[in-house]
C-alpha cells in the first residue's frame, strides 16, 4: 500500500516530547524532518518540500505561491500552530491544498496566562530586577516602581478564544477594568467576558496597559504606528503575544524610547527568530521571550495532536482535516485527495 512523505518542516517541539505523535504517523507514512532558515527564498524551499504529500509546518518560514506551485503532490498543509500568516492560503486554495490549523481553545490557557504574566513582568519590572540582581545591583530597585492591576483601564485588541479568557482572569482575578474591540464578536458577548466594548481608538487612549489578541492580517498589521502611539497615556504597557507585524516598530522604538511606552512585553517580532543585534534588545523597557505562548505541557499536546489528527483523517480516511484555514479549498473541482 502507497505510504504518503509527511514532511515536517521547521518544527522544534512537534514530536520531541510526545513520541506518540511521531509513532502514529510513521505508522502508515514515511516522515521527513526539513530544517531551513527562516529566511530561506521560493524555489530553494520548493526543492526541499516539492516530494511532499503532506506538510507540518512552523511559524517559520514563508510558505508563498512560487513555492507551494513546485508541490505538485502536496495535498495537506497544516500549521503546528494557531496563525497561517506564513502561508499563502489563497494560493493553495487555487491549487486545491487543503491547509488546516490548529484551534485556539487548544492554546488559549497556555498563551493567556503568558499575555498575563509579560504584563505582570512588563509592569513590575521583574527581568531588570533579575538582571540588577545578577550583576549586583540591588540598590538600583528604587527605580523600578511598578503599577497594580486592581481598578486599572486594561485594553484588549481581539476578543476570540485567547483575548476572552485574558478578559476573564484580568477582570475577574486581578479586579482590573477590561475594555476590549473586536468587530467580529457579538455585542452581548463582551459582557460575558467581563469585558466593555469600546472603540479601537478610545482603547488606546483610556488604557493604562493594552493586550494585543488578534491576529495579523491586511486589516490589523500596523495598526499601532506614530498616532497611536502618541494619542496614548504616557508609560502605558503594550504586550504582544500575536505578531510582531501588528506594531510598527520604528513608531515602536521612538515610543519607548520617549517614554510614551512604559514597557513593551512581547513574545513575537517581525522577522523573528532574531538575535542580541536586534534594535529592541538594546531598549531596558523592552521585555522580549521566543515565541513561548504556546509552550505549556498541555497546549503542546494538543498542538501535536491536532497535526496527528489531520493527518490521519486526510491520508487514512480520505476526510477532510479538523479547522481549516481555506474551507473554501472543499468548494474546488481540483482540490486535492490522497489516492
Amino acid at each position: 500500500m502507497k505510504r504518503p512523505l509527511i514532511s515536517i518542516l521547521n518544527s522544534s517541539t512537534f514530536g520531541k516530547h510526545f513520541s506518540e505523535h511521531i509513532a502514529t504517523l510513521e505508522s502508515f507514512a514515511d516522515l521527513k524532518h526539513i530544517t531551513v532558515p527562516a529566511d530561506i527564498n521560493a524555489d530553494d524551499l520548493a526543492e526541499q518540500i516539492k516530494d511532499s504529500d503532506g506538510i507540518i509546518a512552523s511559524v517559520t518560514p514563508k510558505i508563498p505561491r512560487r513555492t507551494l506551485e513546485q508541490c505538485k503532490n502536496l495535498v495537506l498543509l497544516v500549521r503546528h500552530g494557531i496563525g497561517c500568516d506564513n502561508v499563502d492560503t489563497e494560493a493553495a486554495t487555487e491549487l486545491g491544498i487543503m491547509v488546516s490549523r490548529v484551534e485556539g481553545i487548544v492554546e488559549k490557557e497556555a498563551v493567556a496566562e503568558y499575555a498575563i504574566s509579560l504584563l505582570l513582568a512588563g509592569g513590575r519590572k521583574l527581568v531588570q530586577g533579575a538582571i540588577a540582581v545578577k550583576n549586583s545591583a540591588w540598590a538600583t530597585r528604587s527605580g523600578m516602581v511598578g503599577i497594580e492591576l486592581k481598578g486599572k483601564t486594561i485594553g484588549i485588541i481581539g476578543l476570540g478564544n485567547i483575548g476572552s479568557r485574558s478578559s476573564e482572569i484580568l477582570s475577574k482575578g486581578f479586579g482590573a477594568n477590561v475594555v476590549a474591540s473586536d468587530p467580529y464578536i457579538a455585542k452581548e458577548k463582551f459582557a460575558e467576558f467581563g469585558a466593555k466594548e469600546v472603540p479601537l481608538d478610545e482603547l488606546i487612549r483610556e488604557s493604562s496597559a493594552i493586550l494585543f489578541h488578534c491576529p495579523a492580517t491586511d486589516e490589523t498589521k500596523r495598526m499601532l504606528g506614530e498616532a497611536q502611539f502618541a494619542s496614548m497615556k504616557k508609560g502605558v504597557v503594550l504586550v504582544n503575544t500575536c505578531r510582531g507585524e501588528l506594531v510598527d516598530e520604528d513608531a515602536l522604538c521612538k515610543a519607548l524610547e520617549n517614554g510614551t511606552l512604559g514597557a513593551y512585553a512581547t513574545d513575537v517580532v517581525e522577522g523573528e527568530p532574531i538575535d542580541g543585534n536586534h534594535r529592541l534588545t538594546k531598549l531596558d523597557n523592552a521585555i522580549i521571550t521566543p515565541h513561548l505562548g504556546g509552550y505549556s505541557w498541555e497546549s503542546l499536546h494538543g498542538m501535536g495532536q491536532t497535526c496527528v489528527d489531520d493527518s490521519v483523517s486526510v491520508f487514512q480516511k480520505n476526510g477532510i482535516p479538523g479547522t481549516m484555514a481555506n474551507p473554501e479549498v472543499l468548494q474546488k473541482e481540483n482540490r486535492r485527495v490522497w489516492q
